[in-house]
């Protein structure tokens, strides 16, 4: 293996296919226009820009309200005739049934839009060489088979592939020791003034802000259920070691359309750990400036020197160039 293609979504895009995540919104008002409603409750989803960071939002869901709500409505009628122990877990199942059905349908609604897309356009074709090539594939969809007769076991898909059936992993990047302090109830503080003693007395009195065991299995339900969200990306680099460790040849990287977004650079700093930083070269492709910036920002940092990295617009590398008629009144 000489030469590695690291292939990101712009690749994708750059072949006419609509596949950011604005189209996912797009798909989602016009085919399940409810989880959009479902989603609005937890998201600031009527932002613009949370589509544009759709992966790394949903680490960060508004929840403190919906615990509280959840808690309440699930408190167990100690005296009733009909108690029994499981209601102490009422709002746990409340939290698992509505919070693990959206994360289901997340992930259910998001592959069947992949399954929608249209197929790439082939007069955006580009060079690529496949000769002592190999390909980690962010995309899910089947561009380097169908357009570029790449065989598949030449393909990594680090996130799955569509025609495979098998799970599209998508997700934020949050551990669960975050979400769980994030969720976490805030603690009083203590008075300036006491003693040593008065202050252990203060911690056994106040410590645990009073939450409920309740609220506390509502809480843990909902860390679980977003953590369900997050894109494992340690798991996934231990499953393909195996594939990175037969980087350590590789002469030149090609990264065509990858975003550099956090929640995958963990692939990348994986690759930079096996090969020679010291002669590989780079080429990778940039959309607008600052996907230029923040890419060289990237090589900086880990000590890869600008002149082993080449910049190049996928449009400039047209195999066949288009011909420009001009408009003539």
């Amino acid at each position: 293996m000489k030469q590695l293609y690291i292939i990101g979504n712009g690749f994708d895009i750059h072949h006419d296919i609509p596949s950011r995540y604005s189209n996912y919104l797009d798909w989602l008002e016009e085919n399940d226009a409810e989880l959009i409603e479902r989603l609005r409750n937890f998201y600031d989803v009527d932002d613009k820009e949370w589509w544009n960071q759709f992966e790394m939002e949903l680490g960060y869901p508004n929840m403190a309200e919906y615990i509280d709500e959840i808690a309440f409505e699930n408190q167990p009628d100690f005296g009733s005739d009909d108690f029994h122990d499981s209601d102490y877990h009422a709002g746990q199942f409340a939290a698992e049934d509505e919070i693990g059905s959206l994360v289901a349908d997340i992930k259910g609604t998001f592959t069947n839009w992949v399954e929608s897309l249209p197929a790439p356009n082939s007069d955006k074709r580009i060079v690529l060489d496949k000769d002592e090539s190999f390909f980690i594939n962010f995309n899910y969809t089947d561009t380097l088979q169908k357009l570029y007769n790449v065989k598949s076991t030449d393909i990594l898909f680090i996130h799955g592939n569509v025609s495979y059936g098998t799970d599209l992993v998508i997700g934020h990047n949050r551990q669960y020791e975050e979400l769980e302090n994030e969720f976490a109830p805030e603690l009083p503080e203590p008075p300036d003034d006491l003693s040593a003693e008065d202050l252990a007395e203060w911690y056994d009195e106040n410590g645990n802000s009073g939450e409920d065991y309740i609220h506390q299995t509502v809480r843990d339900e909902v860390v679980a259920q977003i953590h369900r969200l997050k894109k494992d990306t340690a798991k996934i680099i231990k499953e393909n070691k195996r594939f990175f460790n037969a980087l350590k040849d590789v002469q030149t990287i090609y990264v065509y359309g990858l975003s550099f977004s956090p929640v995958d650079l963990p692939y990348l700093d994986e690759v930079l750990n096996i090969i020679n930083g010291a002669t590989t070269k780079w080429v990778v492709s940039f959309y607008s400036d600052m996907d230029k910036v923040t890419a060289s920002s990237y090589f900086r940092q880990n000590g890869i020197k600008d002149t082993l990295v080449d910049y190049v617009k996928l449009d400039d590398m047209l195999l066949v160039k288009q011909a420009k008629i001009p408009f003539i009144e």
